[in-house]
């Protein structure tokens, strides 16, 4: 196996817990190496910090698999972590059928995800492989999903910008058995999805549990779901009893998606294909009871913080004078750049704008099936607050 040696003379966060080696950090990188080959991390005197896979050509190097000596990573140790991530969804989940079951480095694996699904018909899972450590062993993960794990149906969705840092081509392919026709029953509401053509893995799963809290108290009168995707936020409202749901998106794959929820689930629902800030401002001040905004991520790096900062501004002033006094307003950020306190900042900030007062009345965060390791904070990324509007 080939060795990484780190260098001397510095507090390296991998000896902290965190899973990841950056290039700067090791002494070399051997001619040898290969994208997703196996490595022994070790530290500058030669002790035992992990074994993992490597990348000779990105930032990120290394990424750690197993930190305990002597432990073989095989076929045998990846069943044992995908059995650990699924019992733990299964105590934490609350009956859901539709959960992300692996969630890359908060679970030990990083550069996989897993969203799994399941109906009558039994269990079916979306794959993401981000990494060429984790492209190497798409095989070993289908058998074991096949095998071990009886799911009935996957689809690789690899498709991400992570692949493409890589040097990984897209790739979006049927991993074994049936692949067509994707519904989750979402606590209540059946949601219809395109997992191969959908956004990032098809469907989103880190809301759900903030639309549990929120809903009761966004569901009454006119109320509209911005950046709606398929609809989960605006079919819940509906569900729930508001009078009147309203889901704007640029998508028109996804208008038409909720367009095909409402009838799936006889609830009315009208459907708007439009650039979100544009429709917003061409809606009278305070003429909706409720908003949620949950627009996609506007900070992808921390060069471009200020620019994001200045445009997540914008939309959330816009939106909290689209609601009445008295109303709601739920405001969420997925950029795990944006942290707390800077959100804290920015929704003061465009509540002054919007010359509207606020009061927070649940601060959401990603669902457990999304879980936060504590030596890996880049693993938390998503915001969501109820806000009551004055």
């Amino acid at each position: 196996m080939i060795q990484l040696r780190l260098r001397p003379g510095r507090r390296h966060r991998v000896l902290q817990g965190h899973p990841w080696v950056f290039s700067n950090q090791l002494a070399g990188i051997p001619d040898a190496l290969e994208p997703g080959d196996r490595v022994e991390v070790l530290d500058s005197q030669g002790g035992f910090v992990g074994l993992g896979y490597a990348h000779p050509n990105t930032l990120i190097t290394a990424r750690i698999l197993e930190r305990q000596d002597g432990v073989e990573v095989d076929s045998h140790w990846l069943a044992q972590r995908l059995e650990d991530a699924l019992e733990l969804r299964r105590r934490v989940c609350g009956g859901r059928t539709g959960f992300r079951w692996v969630h890359a480095e908060a679970d030990g694996l990083p550069g996989l995800i897993i969203d799994r699904y399941e109906d009558e018909q039994g269990p079916r899972a979306v794959l993401t492989a981000n990494t060429a450590g984790m492209e190497r062993w798409r095989e070993d993960i289908e058998a074991l999903l096949q095998d071990r794990f009886g799911l009935r149906g996957a689809l690789w969705k690899c498709d991400g910008r992570g692949r493409q840092l890589e040097g990984l081509a897209p790739r979006v392919e049927p991993a074994f058995g049936d692949t067509e026709g994707w519904v989750l029953d979402d606590d209540g509401v059946q949601v219809g999805f395109d997992a191969a053509g959908g956004q990032k893995t098809g469907l989103f799963l880190d809301m759900w549990e903030n639309r549990r809290r929120m809903v009761p108290a966004l569901a009454r009168g006119r109320v509209a779901d911005l950046f709606s995707y398929v609809g989960q936020w605006g079919l819940h409202m509906a569900a729930a009893g508001a009078s009147e749901v309203i889901c704007v998106d640029r998508s028109a794959g996804a208008i038409e998606q909720v367009v095909a929820n409402a009838a799936r689930n006889d609830l009315q629902v009208e459907a708007v294909a439009a650039d979100v800030k544009t429709w917003l401002a061409e809606q009278e001040e305070g003429s909706f009871d409720s908003v949620v905004c949950d627009p996609p991520a506007f900070i992808q790096s921390r060069k471009n913080l200020p620019a994001g900062l200045h445009a997540y501004r914008l939309l959330y002033a816009q939106a909290l004078r689209a609601v009445r006094p008295g109303g709601f307003a739920v405001l969420a950020s997925c950029s795990h750049h944006l942290d707390d306190a800077a959100f804290a900042d920015l929704i003061a900030a465009a509540a002054k704008a919007a010359k509207r007062s606020a009061r927070v009345l649940i601060r959401g965060d990603q669902a457990p099936c999304h879980p936060v390791s504590l030596s890996v904070p880049e693993s938390r990324y998503l915001k969501c607050w109820l806000l009551q509007v004055g």
